[in-house]
Formats: C-alpha cells, sequence, structure tokens
C-alpha cells in the first residue's frame, strides 16, 4: 500500500449534504432484502477512525438482522480487501469500492479541512484508539475525505451522521429500527 501523506487530490463533484427524510440518490451498490440498511463512508484505508468503525458495525451487524451493513471505501480493491483482513475481516458487512469517490460524492460527502483530521479532539481519539491496539496502518486513499454514515429503508434516509471531525462515530440508535 502507497504511503498517502497529505497532499489533496482533486475534489470529487459533491452535492448537497443529504438528511433525514431525503429520498435515496440512484444507486445499485447498495441492494438488499433487508428492510433496512447502514451506509457507512470510510475515511481512507488504514485510518484508526475507519477501523474503529468497521470494528464498531461488524458488532451492530451481529445483533441486527434486519439491516444490511454496507461500508465504502475510496482505497482500491486489493488494499481495502487486505486491511480488511489485518482488522478481523468483514463479518456480516458488504464492501463496496468507490475509489473515484462518485458515491460519496453523491451522497453529500466531500473533503474536510486540515482541522478535520489534525485536530485536538482527533488527536486525542488517535491516542484513545491506540490504546485499544487501534492505530495508523498502511493507508490508501486521501485523509481528506470526510466519512458519514446513513440508516436507509428502501427508498428514504431515516438517520444521518455526518462527522464533524476524523474521530466521531456514531451509530443509528436502537429506536429507529423499532
Amino acid at each position: 500500500m502507497p504511503f498517502i501523506g497529505l497532499s489533496k487530490p482533486k475534489q470529487q463533484a459533491v452535492s448537497e449534504a443529504l438528511r433525514v427524510g431525503d429520498t435515496l440518490p440512484a444507486s445499485e451498490e447498495f441492494t438488499s432484502s433487508a428492510p433496512y440498511g447502514v451506509i457507512a463512508f470510510l475515511r481512507h484505508v488504514g485510518c484508526p477512525f475507519a477501523e474503529n468503525t468497521v470494528k464498531q458495525l461488524r458488532n451492530w451487524a451481529d445483533n441486527h438482522d434486519n439491516a444490511a451493513v454496507f461500508i465504502v471505501s475510496h482505497g482500491d480493491a486489493e488494499s481495502t480487501e487486505s486491511w480488511l483482513m489485518s482488522i478481523g475481516g468483514l463479518g456480516k458487512l458488504k464492501l463496496v469500492i468507490d475509489e473515484n469517490r462518485e458515491t460519496y460524492g453523491r451522497w453529500g460527502i466531500g473533503y474536510s479541512n486540515l482541522w478535520h483530521f489534525s485536530g485536538l479532539s482527533s488527536l486525542v481519539g488517535v491516542i484513545a484508539l491506540l490504546m485499544k491496539g487501534i492505530r495508523n496502518r498502511n493507508a490508501c486513499g486521501t485523509r481528506w475525505q470526510r466519512s458519514a454514515m446513513f440508516l436507509v429503508d428502501d427508498k428514504n434516509i431515516l438517520w444521518a451522521h455526518n462527522a464533524k471531525s476524523a474521530e466521531e462515530l456514531l451509530l443509528p440508535a436502537e429506536s429507529i429500527l423499532q
């Protein structure tokens, strides 16, 4: 996996941020027979916050058979799959590769600013994850990509969380699924 450093690639086209009640963007990547879907757009392969998201979602998926859980990576397939294996695999999660970040853009998830991933709360978050054995690994993608998570039914967004900083992670509340 290549070193990604702090270089900032060209911004992809980004739609307006999606909100609760919005209709889902046209997409074939997230098809499932489950009544609900969780769609998590990761920061980048190798990011400790992305690793934490994957691990939390694996546990969440094990306890929610009524929801299909998708993770979206903008890393290449080989690097993403290798990274996932190094952190315990997919479990019940489904992987979507979006190297050009077009799906990220359709869902309104663009770039962050430097403070998003290097601010005090993110640095404290990295240290907290390091204490749990979660660390930076060989990276792929761009550190500038924001993360977000959505709970959807077959037509609408039921819950949305666009992270304000890199360490921020919220999972859908139990009450939304009942």
